[in-house]
């Protein structure tokens, strides 16, 4: 065995650590959709004609975009992980909470739309 092999292996294990932790992550976005959905598709009923549809949009493409975002960031750190062999399993933690603070938000905002 080289030198090589075991730097190579250390790399792997940097980035394989922020994969496993990034299951959460898409635990986390596959449940937030389906709150999402149900929480947009019942309140379709509740909005009349003072309803915001167009800040009821805004808040889909938050959420979207915070989804995006975290997975982006994701990606980022598992390549910076498998180039350098750090330990940053942590992202993708903060990318699941990234994905709360998100929907949290957006729903938010679609509730004020609807009033």
């Amino acid at each position: 065995m080289t030198a090589g092999d075991v730097a190579s292996r250390v790399r792997r294990s940097g980035a394989g650590a922020v994969v496993a932790v990034a299951a959460l992550q898409v635990v986390a976005v596959a449940a937030t959709v389906a709150l999402w959905f149900f929480h947009t598709v019942f309140a379709g009923g509740a909005c009349d004609t003072r309803c915001d549809r167009a800040m009821a949009d805004a808040a889909g493409m938050l959420f979207v975009a915070v989804i995006g975002a975290s997975v982006v960031i994701t990606g980022a750190a598992a390549v910076l992980a498998w180039r350098s062999g750090r330990d940053l399993a942590w992202v993708p933690l903060v990318s699941t909470a990234l994905v709360v603070a998100g929907y949290l938000a957006a729903v938010a905002l679609f509730d004020s739309a609807m009033r």
